[in-house]
């Protein structure tokens, strides 16, 4: 058994809360979070008085694994507590702050011999890992363009109904909207990014060398409070759209969209391009030269199904029925994080390749800032 406890029981804490109690090699003993008045689990404290009162749930049940999932600017801080005291961190995973942010952090999980575990469920998503298997068998021949993004209309999280940002009680909109408000570039470039570092083996076989980003107005949002009946003279940074190129060392071109205020439906707009075909995530067409009819889209499933990884095999079934929010990503994603602590199957990401990812947030900032490209 492994003995877990979290920090943070937001939104996205209720979630794997909810998927933990579904796999038994996992036992909760604890929570802290001093917005939550219990934990809703007969039996389980509930640690509240404070915003520290997190160090006496761990000094008092020693977890193995504690998952944080508190806001942005307080993950390396816990999951620091938490890898001092010896116990190995399911990181939630965040926009970024500053450069090096998590340089203390891996150092620290290093000397405490403790294992950080990136939570960036796209990893995860069934074709993105059947993709990466494709790419490895050398079916799109060598990679030369991807494209992914966040692309997720997320202004009723962020607006409150009468149009005011970061008033939503008792959501992430509280803290998050202070983002949009302060600073302008890429803030999630995890979902799209991680999965494209994955299948072309970027951080491992490759590096980024540099990005430059673009930032629309934020019309947008504005419009939408102007709507709602809101303040429009409020502050917003954060352009509508941002997007960003990146450039890795061998010559990889890499498109990444930041698209949260304006109407559209939820996509991760991935595309993979290489010498011999292409793939396109949202569309799940693909098209191999000398394989697929000349010049002409074919559906993926077939090629999916093919190179179905080891995951999916193992799990996919029960993932599926347990987790029907994130159509059983979140699920593998858990078990993914079991089979590497029981030293089965290694977990597909490092610290160090969320320490890459998240590195896009000040670094895209920059270049809008100063109109230039920048290294990483």
């Amino acid at each position: 058994m492994i003995k877990t406890a979290f920090i943070g029981l937001g939104y996205r804490g209720k979630q794997l809360l909810k998927l933990l109690q579904c796999l038994p090699a996992f036992r909760i003993v604890a929570f802290a979070d001093p917005g939550v008045e219990d934990s809703g689990i007969p039996g389980v404290l509930c640690y509240n008085r404070s915003e520290d009162d997190y160090l006496d749930m761990l000094d008092r049940h020693a977890p193995d694994l504690v998952f944080v999932a508190s806001p942005w600017q307080y993950h390396v801080q816990h999951a620091l507590q938490c890898v001092e005291r010896g116990c190995h961190v399911a990181l939630e995973i965040k926009g970024g702050l500053y450069v090096d942010e998590y340089l203390p952090l891996m150092e620290s999980a290093d000397r405490h011999g403790c294992r950080v575990f990136p939570l960036e469920n796209t990893l995860f998503m069934r074709e993105n890992l059947a993709v990466s298997n494709i790419v490895n068998a050398g079916l799109l021949g060598e990679i030369v363009y991807m494209r992914g993004g966040y692309r997720h209309d997320l202004r009723h999280l962020l607006l409150d109904d009468a149009g005011n940002i970061g008033n939503r009680e008792k959501t992430e909109s509280v803290w998050r909207g202070r983002f949009y408000q302060e600073e302008n570039g890429d803030l999630y470039p995890t979902h799209g990014l991680a999965p494209l570092c994955m299948i072309a083996g970027i951080n491992r076989k490759d590096r980024v060398k540099c990005l430059t980003s673009f930032a629309s107005k934020p019309a947008g949002i504005l419009q939408r409070i102007r709507d709602l009946g809101g303040n429009t003279d409020v502050k917003i940074r954060t352009g509508d759209v941002v997007v960003t190129q990146l450039e890795t060392e061998k010559g990889i071109l890499i498109t990444l969209t930041h698209d949260t205020t304006l109407p559209r439906p939820r996509s991760l707009d991935f595309e993979v391009q290489g010498t011999k075909g292409i793939w396109q995530g949202d569309r799940r067409l693909i098209y191999i030269e000398g394989s697929s009819p000349d010049e002409t889209w074919e559906a993926d499933a077939a090629y999916i199904d093919r190179y179905e990884h080891i995951y999916w095999h193992r799990w996919g079934k029960e993932a599926l029925v347990a987790d029907t929010h994130h159509q059983g990503m979140d699920y593998i994603m858990l078990k993914a994080l079991e089979a590497d602590l029981k030293d089965e199957i290694p977990y597909p990401a490092t610290l160090g390749d969320l320490a890459l990812w998240t590195s896009v947030t000040p670094r895209s900032i920059q270049s809008i800032a100063e109109g230039k490209t920048v290294g990483l």
